[in-house]
């Protein structure tokens, strides 16, 4: 793997996901473009193009999400940890331009100014917009999803820690 090019990968792993309906069958070219970015951050990580179906969060509806409970509860649930999502969240509401290098100094920036740690917040980020605590590079998954799907992401999992909190299942 690491003597072809991305799009090369990305070619190879569209089949698996086709078959898993991740993709359509012909991929659209969004989906085509989705792939080829997904393939380029998660580089090395992909030793074999099946690799490519631990991504799925990039390829299913907002909606759709599954969050590891673990990484959830240690992330979203501890104390303050939903303000700082939710104050996050309004500095991605109007961040220009949304790729990786600009997200990465918006939270450097937010860190600063809130007085917090960066594992205060980027873990929570992570785990609310991919649904798990690991995974490639979190700007590059940011800018691969785009703004509105970060947002409808981090809502969803704003919205599933208040109903948490309340004591009602998830």
């Amino acid at each position: 793997m690491r003597s072809l090019s991305t799009a090369e990968i990305a070619a190879m792993a569209t089949p698996f996901l086709e078959r898993a309906g991740l993709v359509s069958a012909p991929p659209t070219d969004a989906e085509s473009q989705r792939v080829t970015e997904v393939v380029a951050a998660a580089g090395d990580r992909l030793k074999v193009a099946g690799d490519i179906l631990t991504y799925p969060e990039f390829f299913g509806p907002d909606s759709a999400l599954l969050y590891d409970e673990k990484a959830f509860d240690k992330r979203l649930r501890r104390d303050g940890a939903a303000e700082r999502l939710r104050a996050f969240r309004a500095e991605l509401e109007t961040v220009e331009p949304f790729d990786a290098e600009t997200l990465d100094g918006l939270l450097h920036r937010f860190v600063e100014q809130q007085g917090i740690s960066i594992g205060q917040i980027i873990h929570a980020v992570r785990v609310a917009v991919t649904g798990r605590a690991v995974g490639f590079g979190l700007f590059d998954g940011l800018a691969i999803l785009g703004r509105q799907a970060c947002l409808n992401r981090i809502d969803r999992a704003l919205a599933m820690t208040e109903t948490i909190q309340r004591g009602e299942e998830r």
